[in-house]
């Protein structure tokens, strides 16, 4: 899942540092955490928010930073704001530093009441097919909630004013912490799925890159939502037990390392 967090959000929680004030060395959960107070629980879903909380920068490390929107999922493990433009940010509780329910704009509409089943929130994703030498693909296990594990492909939704090949590179980047080449757009999947209990309707595009093996066994997974990668061969895909996205990888892929990459994306369903 994305994070679509940044500094400067137009409403940051209270008593942050100034912007004169000087840094010294990488901000600690633990130190920044007696300055701050936690206020919003589970209990605030569908209210307006806004939380501060550790983003990690890839020159300066974790910073501070806001994020203010409509609060449509918490949990013990993840935190869902969805701001005025639709776009959904999912928090790591233990990166939270202060939280704080915050009135309606005075000036600004209000964000989007979405999330539920009749209402999802609906966005644009993007996924990178990672195979390696061997053609094995790399799969993440996502977490819906407490028990389900759901392997996919890593990748996830668009930030704002981004490509989807934007995306794609990023996601992976972010997610297992390498950066590929990609290939050519090769599948299409539209799904409507829970998630900590918000509900998505997520349109996603699913691009081909390979890289090496070792490029990747030693990444750390970056993301809320996920719990665990690893490699798959075609035949652990077919005898699996585990749930897999789309449903009918196996066969989709047993397809692409056949016939090669198709002329136009193929809907592999869900």
């Amino acid at each position: 899942m994305t994070d679509t967090s940044r500094p400067g959000a137009d409403e940051p929680a209270p008593d942050h540092p100034t912007p004169d004030e000087p840094r010294r060395g990488t901000p600690q959960i633990h130190q920044l955490r007696a300055r701050y107070a936690r206020r919003v629980t589970p209990e605030h879903l569908g209210q307006r928010v806004s939380v501060r909380h550790l983003l990690d920068d890839p020159v300066r490390g974790p910073i501070p930073s806001d994020v203010v929107g409509r609060l449509v999922a918490a949990d013990e493990e993840a935190m869902l704001i969805v701001d005025r433009d639709g776009l959904l940010t999912v928090l790591d509780p233990d990166l939270v530093l202060s939280s704080r329910v915050i009135p309606p704009h005075p000036k600004l509409a209000a964000e989007p009441e979405v999330g539920t089943r009749e209402t999802p929130l609906v966005r644009q994703a993007a996924r990178v097919l990672l195979l390696d030498t061997d053609d094995q693909v790399l799969l993440v296990a996502h977490a819906p909630d407490p028990v389900r594990r759901v392997w996919t492909a890593p990748g996830g939704g668009l930030r704002r004013d981004e490509s989807h090949l934007d995306a794609a590179q990023r996601e992976v980047a972010e997610e297992i912490g390498v950066e590929v080449d990609l290939g050519p757009w090769i599948w299409s999947r539209r799904v409507v799925f829970p998630f900590r209990g918000c509900w998505i309707d997520q349109d996603e595009r699913w691009y081909l890159a390979r890289t090496d093996a070792a490029d990747v066994d030693a990444a750390p997974l970056d993301d809320p939502g996920a719990v665990q990668a690893r490699w798959w061969s075609l035949a652990a895909l077919t005898t699996t037990e585990a749930e897999l996205a789309p449903a009918a990888l196996a066969h989709h892929l047993a397809v692409l390392l056949t016939d090669g990459p198709p002329d136009t994306p193929i809907d592999v369903g869900r």
